[in-house]
């Protein structure tokens, strides 16, 4: 007989929703353990939401979270992030009746034809999608970016890498063009607005910082890339199945007809309404769930199908995604128990004070490394911004730091983790619909994260040593 192999450490771990509610016992327990407090806010001008006054932290009654309101914050959590949940399922839903005219898959296989056919490497075509999903992410949130996943996946399964490759071009460089981004406007332009900085100044530098972390997602995927077509074993989701995901046919059979043409020009005109929507008519969620199930019932009924079809494809496409929906409960219920028993506040008083005793340099990282802390318990990036710049803008002054510095170590730390937080709802919405499995995937992406971040450091000291400004 032979030797059973012993599993490794990370394949021993629960699933994603045992591990995301030993998060939320965790914050209850804290309810009982920190003391409670606040800080007082006040409204600015510019910002939409009350902004905290340094200084002005002070305990309050213990709220302690009983095991009652321990599962009562899931449903709470659930309504919190009712528009996250609703793109995803009119999204997939579109993508479902898409994908049975059968024309996504023809223009990804007859894309693939000029690919092979220019002999353009694979590892060419990585960077080359990545960059295009890091230059949306400049003007696009992460949520924006869900309903690409399936393409990216698809692609990556077209050039026989695996559903990992798929997500890293996605969620990957997309969520790092976001995350230092120079016109990020939920933390770049809050913070500006709180310091006093004209908006989105200091362009040119953190659009440099944004080519180079751009740069190591993309060197990150291809060397695993490389790795798993020598060796499929050493998938990190081999075992995964991708039935419906990827080519069902030889890739010279695929060719694009009349009606399919019509059906991608609905799907082309779905992400053009959706961009031009964000950028110039600040279109959220809701909007774009409207195009959503706008375009998913014009492109079932420009193929041909029945009305009842159309109905069925989005019916399958939100039952295949409801177990997402109880995952993101899950991790916005972690938000919800902090926050009802009032000590968010008192975590980031706790980490901030310590800053004032650092030097400049090692201050504005340390800057980076709490805000990043924080950032787990608060994923909405303005609601972080807001939160913590009031007392990072006035500290600044005391460390011998530039506002613009302290502004850029705050995005660094509040957006390069998004990617591997199960806070943050649209990072495991998009591992959902890739299919790989959350655990799986930070497995690889937190390598991402380190490099980024001490690639974002060496920035950070570089704008302490040249006092960067506002331009």
């Amino acid at each position: 007989m032979s030797k059973q192999k012993t599993k490794k450490w990370y394949q021993k771990m629960p699933s994603t929703y045992v591990i995301l509610f030993l998060i939320v016992v965790a914050a209850a327990a804290l309810t009982w353990i920190l003391p409670a407090g606040e800080y007082e806010r006040v409204l600015m001008e510019g910002v939409n939401r009350p902004t905290v006054i340094p200084g002005s932290y002070h305990t309050v009654a213990q709220n302690g979270t009983s095991f009652f309101e321990l599962f009562t914050a899931i449903p709470k959590g659930f309504v919190g992030s009712a528009n996250i949940i609703a793109i995803i399922m009119f999204s997939t839903g579109a993508f479902t009746v898409i994908n049975k005219t059968g024309a996504l898959e023809s223009g990804v296989g007859s894309l693939l034809q000029i690919v092979n056919r220019s002999k353009v490497p694979g590892t060419a075509v990585i960077w080359i999608i990545s960059f295009l999903f890091a230059a949306l992410g400049i003007i696009a949130g992460p949520e924006i970016q869900i309903p690409f996943t399936m393409i990216g996946v698809s692609i990556a399964l077209g050039l026989g890498y695996d559903l990992v490759v798929g997500l890293a071009m996605v969620m990957g460089a997309g969520y790092m063009g976001w995350a230092l981004g120079p016109i990020n406007a939920s933390t770049v332009g809050t913070a500006h607005s709180i310091a006093g900085l004209p908006t989105f100044s200091g362009f040119g530098f953190r659009m440099v910082l944004w080519f180079v972390a751009t740069c190591v997602v993309c060197i990150f995927t291809t060397i695993y890339a490389n790795k798993i077509k020598k060796n499929p074993e050493k998938s990190l989701v081999k075992d995964v199945s991708t039935e419906g995901l990827g080519l069902s046919r030889d890739l010279d059979s695929y060719k694009v007809n009349k009606r399919q043409w019509l059906v991608l020009l609905v799907l082309m005109g779905m992400f053009v309404a959706i961009v031009f929507g964000a950028v110039k008519l600040g279109w959220y969620l809701d909007e774009m769930s409207a195009v959503f199930l706008i375009g998913g019932i014009v492109a079932g009924l420009a193929y041909g199908m029945k009305v009842q079809d159309v109905i069925d494809g989005f019916i399958e496409g939100a039952k295949n995604t409801a177990q997402l929906g109880l995952v993101i409960a899950i991790a916005r219920a972690i938000q919800v128990v902090l926050e009802d028993g009032q000590i968010m506040d008192t975590i980031v008083n706790a980490l901030s004070a310590p800053l004032s005793t650092l030097m400049p340099g090692v201050a504005a990282c340390g800057v980076a490394i709490i805000t990043l802390i924080i950032h787990f318990f608060i994923p909405s990036g303005s609601g972080l911004t807001v939160t913590i710049m009031p007392l990072f803008a006035g500290l600044a002054d005391v460390l011998g730091i530039t506002q613009q510095t302290m502004v850029l170590a705050l995005q660094v730390g509040g957006a390069v983790p998004n990617i591997i937080f199960p806070t943050v709802g649209a990072a495991v919405a998009m591992c959902g619909l890739a299919r790989v499995p959350f655990e799986k995937w930070i497995r690889f992406a937190s390598k991402i994260v380190l490099a980024v971040m001490l690639v974002s450091f060496v920035f950070i000291l570089v704008a302490v040593k040249i006092n960067y400004g506002p331009f």
